[in-house]
């Protein structure tokens, strides 16, 4: 079981979180580092004291918590009942997700198989038309579908499960409603199924967010099925998403001369299940054990105890043994002699801090300063 978090606790994850200088990434970096984000809250603020790191204020997080009550949203943390349960295996999973919807009916959700269903926006006729007889019949077999609110297919699938079961995985903030001609079919949602988001309220939708959501709906379900899907588009780059985290994929054939089959003629030649109806989807279903994530483990170490004078000294040690010539992070620490726990924090510090750049091959070198 994950431990319950404190009140305190989940708002220093929420400003941790919606701090501008801080992903998914850096978080669970911090978390790994000091055990808890009161404890990195704390580090940032009053041992870096660097202008670059502004960690979110109160009043924006007061701001975002009203906001959320007043259209019954909620947040949900990496260890809370309603966060999906396969999510939490991923690469950086969301430290925290937005809620709207019926969280009894949800959380039951998490006892059956779920399908990510995704497809091309400009979906044919025969796409939507395939799209409805799959989600009904996956529905009838208690199969729960995710999509992206999207137009064409993600839209059809909501549509057609929503009597079995559905939950939608949006870009934008929890409030946003994208496409707005999707408005009544987001109320649907809400209603008896369940909405999430990894955006802070009121983010209108943005290109560079739709691969953050992506891997949500990639990462929350059993198994991704792609209906029509162009050779360069976000369907194709959800199901990669799916194959990374060892997901089964689905594709559904097409023509070789139409452009929205490219991408799922792609994934079947490279090992994708064919699938033509959802027997092909049922009968390969696998169930997922879920593995609590192993940042939550009481027993990794934590600078938290280790004396602000040694980490001082060891901060020095760092900076005076880099140079602007990369050297990889196991050079340093051998260089260095301290212990890699320590060193990994403090590069961490210093790279928030714009001190040092972290590169590809676990390299490390000085910042240029500007």
């Amino acid at each position: 079981m994950l431990s319950k978090l404190s009140k305190n606790e989940k708002i220093a994850r929420l400003k941790l979180v919606r701090t501008e200088s801080i992903g998914p990434s850096k978080f669970w970096e911090l978390m790994d580092a000091y055990g808890n984000a009161e404890v990195a809250i704390g580090k940032l603020s009053k041992v870096l004291k660097n202008p670059n790191i502004n960690v979110c204020d109160d009043d924006t997080i007061d701001k975002e918590i009203s906001n959320m009550r007043s259209i019954g949203a909620r947040f949900v943390f990496f260890e809370d009942d309603l966060y999906p349960p396969l999510l939490r295996n991923i690469p950086d999973p969301p430290p925290v997700l937005s809620f709207v919807g019926n969280k009894e009916r949800v959380l039951s959700f998490f006892q059956r198989n779920m399908i990510s269903v995704v497809g091309a926006r400009n979906a044919s006729i025969h796409a939507i038309k395939f799209c409805e007889i799959l989600c009904k019949n996956l529905g009838t077999s208690n199969v729960v579908i995710v999509s992206g609110l999207a137009r064409g297919v993600d839209t059809s699938a909501h549509i057609n499960s929503l009597e079995t079961g559905t939950i939608a995985i949006i870009a934008s903030g929890i409030n946003i409603i994208y496409p707005q001609e999707n408005a009544k079919l987001y109320s649907d949602i809400v209603k008896n199924n369940g909405i999430f988001s990894e955006m802070p309220f009121n983010t209108a939708p943005q290109p560079q967010l739709f691969p953050r959501r992506n891997r949500i709906i990639a990462g929350i379900s059993n198994g991704t099925a792609v209906i029509e899907a162009a050779e360069q588009s976000g369907s194709l780059i959800t199901a990669k998403m799916a194959i990374d985290y060892n997901r089964d994929v689905f594709a559904v054939p097409g023509l070789p001369l139409d452009p929205r089959s490219v991408g799922c003629n792609k994934l079947i030649k490279e090992g994708a299940v064919l699938i033509q109806s959802a027997d092909d989807i049922l009968d390969n279903l696998e169930s997922k054990k879920v593995i609590p994530n192993q940042l939550f483990d009481d027993k990794y170490p934590s600078l938290a105890r280790v004396p602000d004078k040694d980490i001082e000294r060891t901060r020095k040690k760092i900076l005076d043994s880099l140079s602007f010539i990369p050297i990889t992070i196991d050079e340093l620490i051998s260089c260095i002699k301290v212990s890699p726990q320590e060193v990994l924090t403090i590069l961490l510090e210093l790279e928030l801090a714009n001190k040092i750049v972290r590169l590809h091959g676990q390299r490390v070198c000085l910042a240029v300063e500007s």
